[in-house]
């Protein structure tokens, strides 16, 4: 069954009954005997579709936990209320105290935050490294567990060859997990590249309409019993609402990260030809880092893109003057965002950007000239 065909189908009930699996809110889950409690609980430790406790989830979001693990490509998912607890639960399940995390400068900023505060503070140390290393001998020590990717990288979106880091890990034995939020399963599949664990912020393109907070792992291997031990051990899991509506977003998945592409395409190429720009950062331009890797390895870009201006340029009047960009701090909807970023201020290794400000723009679903249009007119074009 080709990818389109699967995202209507996922979760569907069997025949007859509803096109989409019911909202079943529960938390106990009541027994006539106590041999089918005791079943239950033996059944549910092989099988996480099992209905046992609301803690474990109940069937509407057993079904997002298998579709999720389909589309990444993945043995096994699991859910959480938000991405950066998806996160939190997958980084502390594979690196504890004396332990050592490797974690890719350009990773996203909360992240960082994560590494610096909470993990720091349990015990684990951190090192951070290049986007464009494959070879992570100057970084690694004995006590080195997992390594962190993000690929393209946060805000500049740079391109990681992930299949040669993965070779290079896997002789060594160390665990990598990707923020997959960029290409929400459709576009990017790092389990296939040799990632162990592949997070995604629901929030974004799988629920797609600005409405809904939860956060996903798939994994494989062994790294799937290691990620299920330690969220069953903290009891992570995802509302039914929240599960049903991420599962509807997910019908729409493909078509609605076609018109974000093109939108973003044709904002990025308008941008590159205005006096006021310094740089464009998008994947798809054929002069950005890593954009043949990128093309190699995934199927197309999504919305998001950054814009460097010229040192100098009066950033914030020029956001408060568009109309359909709204100020916003997430992406992925329906609507066109945009924010104000400093992307390299904590970042520890050089970076080739221009000095000015920066933004990045998301490309939601109006028509492209009304965007246009919108820049054009803060930009003070007649």
């Amino acid at each position: 069954m080709r990818r389109e065909t699967k995202l209507v189908r996922y979760g569907r009930p069997a025949l007859p009954g509803p096109a989409n699996p019911p909202v079943v809110r529960a938390s106990t889950i009541l027994h006539d005997t106590v041999e089918s409690y005791v079943d239950t609980k033996a059944r549910r430790e092989e099988d996480d579709g099992v209905l046992s406790y609301g803690r474990r989830g109940t069937t509407t979001a057993h079904a997002l936990m298998a579709a999720v693990a389909d589309l990444e490509g993945g043995e096994a998912a699991y859910l959480f209320p938000t991405g950066v607890a998806a996160l939190a639960s997958s980084l502390s399940a594979f690196a504890g105290a004396g332990d050592h995390l490797l974690v890719v400068d350009t990773v996203f900023h909360v992240t960082r935050k994560l590494c610096e505060t909470v993990l720091r503070r349990n015990g684990v140390s951190v090192d951070y490294f290049p986007w464009d290393a494959t070879d992570l001998g100057p970084w690694i020590r004995p006590e080195t567990k997992a390594v962190v990717v993000e690929s393209p990288g946060s805000q500049t979106f740079e391109v990681m060859d992930l299949s040669s880091l993965t070779r290079w890990t896997r002789d060594r034995g160390l665990t990598v997990i990707a923020d997959n939020t960029y290409g929400s399963g459709w576009l990017y599949r790092p389990l296939e590249l040799g990632c162990d664990v592949s997070i995604v912020a629901g929030t974004k393109y799988l629920g797609g309409h600005a409405d809904v907070m939860m956060g996903a792992a798939a994994a494989r291997g062994a790294a799937a019993a290691t990620l299920r031990a330690a969220v069953i051990a903290t009891g992570q899991t995802l509302a039914p609402d929240e599960a049903y509506a991420t599962l509807r977003g997910m019908r729409t998945l493909n078509l609605r990260l076609e018109r974000h592409q093109e939108n973003a395409a044709a904002l990025a190429e308008w941008f590159a030809g205005r006096p006021e720009v310094s740089a464009v950062l998008h994947p798809g331009l054929p002069s950005h880092p890593g954009a043949e890797i990128w093309a190699r390895d995934a199927e197309g870009c999504n919305g998001l893109f950054s814009v460097v201006f010229k040192d100098g340029f009066p950033l914030e009047p020029f956001l408060d003057r568009l109309e359909h960009f709204a100020i916003g701090a997430s992406w992925g909807g329906f609507e066109s965002v945009v924010l104000p970023i400093s992307p390299l201020h904590d970042r520890v290794h050089a970076y080739d950007l221009p000095a000015g400000p920066a933004a990045r723009f998301h490309a939601g679903l109006e028509h492209v000239e009304d965007l246009i249009e919108d820049l054009a007119r803060s930009f003070g074009d007649g």
